[in-house]
């Protein structure tokens, strides 16, 4: 039986990080420093995760439990809380990450499966899924999404939709940095420490109108194209919690965090397209 809305919250999310945070198989890889505080740390992006489930559990088809693909399902939080709302769940990331974390998640009836999306095919079959959630993911390419957004098709049932969240290149606070001189990329110092070595950052980031006519373009028919900013219940909820755990100079950047989210609340209660981030919501035709 499929969960209501009401049940989606904070605490049901957080009470999953600390499970996969506490699992001994998430620490194995040796390149991830400080595990737990990071799987942990998801929590501040906890909000658009949950914003994704109530759309799903408010839109949900006629017939068996609803089919969900995360792609870029990373530590899979969101999809183990999927899970238990009664969703069939899979899941998707490259092969480093999947390996490390199926092991965890199969327990919950998530399937989690290996793909790097530069070069494979999405590995279903055609009309697999109700629902693929494209979060944050699209700005990490380093090729046009064009392949894999037809692969998305391909997989979704008639009518499924896709879910796209990514941040917004010309929210207010871009146009902000470039008025002052100021680069609207990554840190510069970060991304210039990396070689030869792929880079894991943002490679290109999209407007609303952008997104909008890639979807169409693919034969979605775009139901929803929204700016939107982080939940300010989600920072505020580590601001409480990991108060002890932070450093001076995290807790003033939460703090920062906290203050975005409460002013994009205005800007999305005024219909201002200023907000940090896009959702876009496709049907396939």
């Amino acid at each position: 039986m499929i969960a209501s809305v009401e049940s989606v919250n904070l605490k049901g999310f957080f009470e999953i990080l600390k499970v996969i945070a506490e699992d001994p198989r998430g620490k194995r890889a040796p390149s991830q420093e400080n595990y737990s505080e990071w799987v942990i740390s998801a929590i501040k992006i906890a909000g658009t995760k949950l914003r994704v489930l109530r759309y799903m559990l408010k839109n949900l088809p006629k017939g068996n439990p609803p089919r969900l693909l995360d792609i870029g399902a990373q530590m899979g939080a969101m999809d183990v809380y999927a899970a238990k709302l009664g969703f069939k769940v899979s899941a998707i990331d490259l092969p480093d990450v999947a390996n490390r974390f199926s092991e965890i998640l199969q327990p919950y009836g998530v399937q989690y499966k290996s793909c790097d999306l530069f070069k494979d095919s999405l590995p279903f079959e055609d009309s697999s899924f109700d629902y693929i959630a494209y979060m944050d993911v699209i700005e990490h390419h380093t090729f046009s999404p064009r392949r894999i957004l037809w692969e998305m098709r391909r997989v979704l049932a008639p009518k499924g939709r896709i879910i796209v969240t990514t941040p917004n290149h010309a929210s207010i606070y871009n146009r902000l940095s470039l008025l002052f001189g100021k680069s609207v990329n990554d840190d510069f110092l970060y991304f210039f420490r990396f070689d030869d070595e792929y880079y894991p950052g943002h490679h290109r980031e999209y407007t609303r109108n952008e997104l909008r006519f890639a979807l169409k373009v693919m034969k979605f028919n775009i139901l929803e194209a929204k700016v939107f900013d982080d939940d300010p219940r989600s920072t505020y909820y580590c601001l409480r919690h990991f108060k002890r755990l932070n450093t001076l100079s995290q807790r003033r950047r939460d703090y920062l965090d906290f203050s975005f989210s409460v002013i994009g609340k205005v800007w999305e209660l005024l219909h201002l397209p200023f907000g940090r981030f896009l959702w876009v919501v496709g049907e396939k035709e």
